[in-house]
């Protein structure tokens, strides 16, 4: 059984679907049975549905998507051109 602060941790990686079968158990069986934790969980899953909602609402600017894009692109060659650890 997880900690409080694991579940926590775990939270936006579990709304993302990010976590395996085995941690989607154990931060399921979590929330199950810690209220607090549960409404955490409410919360965010709310807040996600939320933005999801109004983000297809408001469109943003094409000039604003091209710097976007253009710093997206960016990034993605520094990171590509970053030495190997």
């Amino acid at each position: 059984m997880i900690t409080c602060k694991n579940c926590k941790q775990a939270l936006q990686p579990f709304i993302d679907r990010e976590l395996s079968d085995d941690d989607i158990v154990q931060v399921r069986e979590h929330l199950d049975a810690c209220s607090t934790c549960l409404h955490l969980y409410d919360f965010e899953a709310s807040l996600r549905r939320l933005v999801r909602v109004r983000c297809r609402e408001q469109i943003a600017p094409d000039d604003l998507r091209t710097r976007i894009a253009a710093c997206l692109a960016v990034e993605a060659t520094r990171i590509t051109k970053r030495p190997s650890v």
